[in-house]
């Protein structure tokens, strides 16, 4: 029995539902395109490293400049993913960060050479 100012519990219309999965489609395009990025920079970080036991500075310099452009791309990706989250109702992202996890700007590595041409 229905009382004043009391609504049933109604099931979602066929659109209702084709909105809700396309909203839940998006937001996980949404949380995939940050770990894409994540991923590539995990992949860049061994490769640095690599480069680096061999010497070759001048090529971890190029992946590192190629890592901190993902890592902005990541940030962007995460900062439209919270926006995402927001225009659909979730108000809080207390996990976002540790499921997201962005890693430091790295710095270029020194090769050793002195530029200012003093002993």
């Amino acid at each position: 029995m229905k009382g004043p100012g009391k609504k049933a519990l109604e099931e979602p219309t066929e659109i209702e539902l084709e909105l809700m999965k396309e909203q839940a489609g998006a937001l996980g395009r949404s949380g995939w395109r940050v770990e894409r990025c994540l991923k590539r920079m995990e992949e860049l970080e061994r490769e640095i490293e690599e480069l680096k036991e061999k010497g070759k500075i001048g090529e971890a310099n190029r992946l590192i400049e190629e890592f901190n452009r993902l890592r902005e791309e990541a940030r962007t990706y995460l900062h439209y993913l919270v926006i995402h989250r927001e225009a659909v109702g979730f108000r809080r992202h207390p996990n976002l960060e540790r499921l997201y996890p962005i890693p430091d700007k790295r710095s270029p590595i020194a090769d050793g050479v002195r530029e200012d041409n003093n002993p």
